[in-house]
């Protein structure tokens, strides 16, 4: 069965699928980003199954204006990223991350990949919950498609 895509694509029939350590080459490019060896981990719900991330990394912003989690390699076969809050890369008005709490539209971005196959939850019906101190949460949405992900994060 084929893996979700951004777009036209079914659920991914596969129960689990987990970043192998050896995918993540120390010899990479460096031009070629790595997020291995933490203690992210992040779970992304299907309607055929699950999808589970481990061994990536957090980061947050100055003021935890912002928070991102990224577990594997981008250009891999398989990666999770989720950026929250006000980070470099959304408008200035957009809230931050500090406090915790409900951030859509263009306060997040949930992404993945699954057996090379690039994802990105729909923009406008993305929703991340992070807990207070930004430590993880949850985050819910659908495919372009109209197939809906949920999940959860931590860090």
């Amino acid at each position: 069965m084929p893996s979700p895509g951004a777009s036209n694509a079914s659920p991914v029939a596969t129960p689990t699928a987990t970043p192998a350590a050896s995918e993540a080459s120390p010899a990479a490019s460096t031009a070629e980003a790595d997020f291995t060896g933490g203690t992210a981990t992040a779970t992304v719900t299907l309607p055929g199954g699950a999808l589970t991330y481990a061994g990536g990394s957090c980061e947050h912003g100055p003021a935890d204006a912002w928070v991102a989690v990224n577990i594997g390699q981008p250009n891999g076969a398989e990666y999770f990223g989720l950026i929250a809050g006000r980070s470099p890369y959304s408008p200035t008005d957009v809230r931050t991350a500090a406090r915790g709490g409900t951030l859509k539209g263009d306060a997040v971005l949930v992404t993945y990949r699954h057996a090379g196959s690039p994802i990105v939850l729909d923009h406008d019906s993305a929703s991340v919950f992070l807990v207070v101190d930004a430590s993880g949460g949850t985050f819910s949405g659908h495919l372009a498609d109209g197939t809906n992900v949920s999940g959860k994060f931590a860090c």
